[in-house]
């Protein structure tokens, strides 16, 4: 219960600060609007039909989705928790009767739960889903919780280099131009040379082109297994190094305001 009250919170949070909600939502739109554009300029200068097996219409729809999921895989985490330390507010937070990593997780989910309600409305009223069985359903579903924990580890992972860095705003820039890039923000991975074909399989990738090709119906059964051990794979490999790495930060942190 006391972990749901973190998430209500996080919740009425951004809905109370509508401003943001709404400015945050008319920008990802004006960069979906001209992706678009580029990507039919694309086609109709290429005289091609497709793609990489993704036609016109569809490619529409992979930028909608696709940027919608830059919204729900935030990276906002990383700067609240550098704000605890550099405050010295993580203190109350160690006292606490909760786990820091649990309670994170669902103010995380608080945060994101608006986009992910936007995110599902695109999906129930898209023609590209309108025919998936209920077994397709559930395991669309499974794996994008598989794939929201994965990246949340990720971040949680990143986030505790606050305990060394002064400053950790430098790092926005990256991680946005990484989820571009990696996360097929600009372009469906599959356009690469297969010699790069790897890069599908980062969290990055698989929180932004491979969920929106499998919304898309383009990610075979086989490929949903690679997705699903390299998400496990990816998820123990940064619940190691989270507590490496708090192991070592707490004995550096200092518990003052900076």
């Amino acid at each position: 219960m006391k972990y749901l009250v973190s998430f209500r919170n996080a919740f009425y949070s951004t809905i109370v600060y509508r401003g943001n909600f709404v400015l945050r939502l008319v920008t990802v739109s004006l960069q979906i609007v001209v992706a678009v554009f580029m990507w039919q300029a694309v086609f109709r200068f290429s005289g091609k039909g497709d793609i990489v097996g993704i036609s016109p219409l569809q490619m529409t729809y992979y930028l909608v989705i696709v940027n919608l999921l830059s919204l729900i895989f935030s990276t906002s985490l990383i700067f609240k928790f550098s704000q605890l330390v550099r405050s010295g507010n993580l203190t109350i937070l160690l006292l606490r009767p909760v786990k820091l990593l649990m309670q994170a997780f669902f103010e995380y989910l608080g945060t994101s739960f608006s986009y992910l309600i936007i995110y599902g409305f695109v999906l129930v009223v898209s023609s590209e889903t309108s025919s998936w069985s209920l077994t397709k359903i559930l395991m669309t579903l499974g794996l994008f919780a598989i794939i929201y924990i994965t990246f949340f580890l990720m971040i949680s992972a990143m986030s505790l280099v606050s305990f060394w860095l002064i400053q950790v705003w430098p790092m926005r820039p990256v991680i946005n131009a990484l989820f571009m890039l990696l996360g097929g923000q600009a372009f469906p991975l599959q356009v690469l040379p297969q010699s790069f074909r790897w890069l599908e399989y980062t969290p990055f990738a698989l929180a932004g082109n491979q969920l929106t090709l499998l919304s898309l119906g383009k990610v075979s059964f086989v490929q949903i297994l690679f997705i699903f051990l390299a998400s496990i794979s990816w998820s123990l490999g940064f619940l190691v190094l989270i507590m490496k790495l708090w192991r070592r930060g707490i004995h550096a942190y200092e518990g003052v305001g900076s």
